[in-house]
């Protein structure tokens, strides 16, 4: 299912359209063309130039675009198709039927946009998903509003982490062709959380019969640390620079086990009032504490503390939690700790992925009808390199619909612009990406479309996906039908819908100073088309001519608007089936273009 064509009313866009603008169809591209009269769907006739479900075969059902100059009202545009309360959408079945209606709430709607705006959509439909600047920097510090620089350094984190995943998932693909940037090392800050967190009285939501145990561990801290900086300190065999390294290490492993016990504690509060005489802990607990190391008695705690009402829920389903210190142990050494402040470990890309794993294991751990999903992090992320402007565009886009679509699978629901935003996703994904290649290299701009319609559907594997975009650059629009793309052409203060008929875009050529310019390889034509291209000059060659492949390759060439490439592959095809009639429809529609042309001359 795909929205074809959408239907504002009269008015409902002035500040595009101007005050009391007429109503306005917007055809995306679908199998037909549709038409509305006083609001009523008056007309429907076929889309000539609709090629996508072709190329449709990976996921994604149909792709579109929205272009205009500067201030025209791309934005706004996409805003109101994602999250219309007033207009009306015509939506096409995978039958050949169609639907109109006011409401896509079955459809999830995901809006995508590198700027940073001033607002984020606070009115947002059901199912559908803000992923706008704005809103990811406030997601990444969970909806608090804190000072400028600390704000700023928890969404640079969480980008990072975002990045990282996305290198390990990218590195696994065969599309790959874009090379990203490879982080040498990455430096992990060792967070804080409330310094009075080992205070029982700090943490007055938690289970009372738990807050003696977690007490006693935290006190239990400094006294096994300094017990350990005298076994080192004591000894004459260490010179004194490696007895500083030493004493480095204690204390991030002491920070370390304070941070993960204040995690857990986090959790624990978060859950309100909720259990706060339902606690459970096994007998002798003081005794078991006592005894143990600090990191053994967390996992003593883990394995015999928990809540209980009718149902008895224990702590052992987040053991996860130790698994993530003792890796972290594992790798740590002197040589990894930043000299100026222990709380500080440089670790490679892989072992900064592993370790984001196995926190977001725990984490996720909590995704229950007992506890709330808090991911509140324990380490700060900062690469050792500063990507390229471009770079960072590519990462920020796929890693952020990346992430998304991993909180889909995980059933992670965090949003503080829309309630409910995941809970009725169906089968169908409507993506918005506003100018998602800002800042592409014109290299990278010319394989926009092409990784969308090949990394998309990996990234959302499973979903039914329709794509529009909004963009500046002609080397991206180049791969589109015309019939997909929405033209916005702004005369003074408004903007109206440009007739595309006598505009010409896939496959559509580019002026060769792009190329001496900006180094495009390959032509210069997207490459989508020219794999399209490709597909049909390499199915003529090999007589691969089944009666579906030349239909589909005679309304591939119908649709390119380059007229040598257009008549070339037209002559082709006639002598590889010996049939010259469409080459003759084709010439003689030139001829009548040519001839209206002459006219008006």
């Amino acid at each position: 299912m795909v929205i074809a064509a959408f239907h504002i009313p009269k008015g409902y866009l002035p500040n595009v359209f101007g005050e009391s603008h007429p109503p306005l169809t917007i055809n995306f591209g679908g199998k037909n063309l549709y038409t509305f009269e006083g609001g009523q769907l008056s007309k429907v006739e076929p889309n000539k130039f609709y090629i996508d479900d072709i190329f449709s075969k990976k996921g994604i059902s149909l792709v579109s675009s929205v272009v205009g100059n500067n201030g025209s009202g791309k934005t706004t545009l996409m805003r109101a198709l994602a999250n219309s309360y007033h207009c009306k959408y015509v939506l096409e079945k995978a039958d050949g039927t169609y639907e109109i209606t006011d409401n896509i709430e079955s459809i999830h709607r995901i809006y995508y946009t590198p700027y940073l705006h001033d607002r984020t959509e606070d009115a947002v439909r059901t199912n559908g998903k803000d992923l706008s600047k704005f809103a990811v920097i406030t997601l990444d510090n969970h909806g608090s509003s804190g000072q400028l620089a600390d704000f700023l350094k928890a969404h640079n984190s969480e980008k990072v982490k975002r990045w990282i995943k996305f290198n390990h998932f990218y590195r696994q693909l065969e599309a790959k062709k874009v090379p990203l940037p490879v982080f040498g090392y990455v430096r992990m800050e060792l967070n804080h959380f409330d310094a009075d967190v080992h205070n029982t009285h700090a943490f007055h939501q938690t289970s009372s019969q738990l807050r003696p145990a977690i007490s006693q561990i935290f006190e239990k801290m400094p006294v096994e640390q300094d017990a350990k900086f005298a076994e080192y300190f004591e000894r004459d065999d260490l010179e004194d620079e490696q007895k500083e390294a030493i004493e480095r290490l204690i204390r991030f492993e002491y920070d370390l086990y304070e941070v993960a016990l204040g995690k857990l504690v986090n959790v624990l509060e978060a859950r309100g009032n909720r259990y706060l005489e339902e606690g459970f802990i096994a007998a002798g607990y003081e005794h078991e504490i006592q005894n143990r190391t600090v990191r053994d008695s967390m996992l003593w705690f883990l394995e015999n503390a928990g809540v209980v009402t009718k149902e008895k829920y224990s702590f052992s389903e987040h053991i996860s939690l130790i698994e993530f210190i003792d890796y972290i142990m594992k790798i740590v050494s002197p040589e990894i700790l930043d000299n100026d402040n222990w709380r500080h470990i440089w670790v490679t890309e892989e072992q900064a992925f592993e370790i984001i794993t196995i926190y977001d294991k725990f984490n996720q751990s909590f995704i229950n009808d007992w506890f709330v999903y808090d991911k509140r992090p324990m380490f700060t992320y900062v690469p050792d390199i500063v990507p390229s402007s471009g770079e960072e565009g590519f990462l920020d886009l796929f890693s952020t619909l990346y992430s998304h679509s991993e909180n889909i699978k995980n059933k992670i629901d965090i949003d503080f612009h829309s309630s409910d935003s995941l809970s009725k996703i169906g089968k169908n994904i409507f993506l918005l990406l506003d100018e998602g290649d800002n800042a592409f290299h014109p290299q990278w701009k010319k394989e926009y479309i092409k990784y969308i319609r090949e990394v998309i559907p990996i990234i959302f594997r499973g979903y039914e996906i329709q794509v529009t975009i909004s963009t500046h650059d002609p080397l991206t629009l180049s791969d589109f039908p015309k019939n997909n793309v929405v033209f916005l052409e702004k005369n003074g203060f408004v903007s109206r819908i440009k007739e595309s008929s006598g505009i010409r875009t896939f496959g559509a050529n580019i002026s060769d100073l792009l190329k001496d310019s900006f180094f495009i390889q390959d032509g210069q034509i997207g490459s989508f088309v020219a794999g399209a291209i490709d597909w049909a000059i390499n199915a003529m060659l090999k007589n691969q001519l089944s009666r579906q492949n030349i239909e589909d390759i005679e309304r591939l060439i119908y649709t390119i608007d380059e007229p040598i490439i257009k008549f070339k592959l037209a002559e082709m095809l006639s002598d590889c089936t010996g049939n010259k009639d469409f080459e003759k429809d084709l010439l003689d529609l030139e001829i009548q273009r040519l001839e209206e042309r002459r006219k008006r001359i």
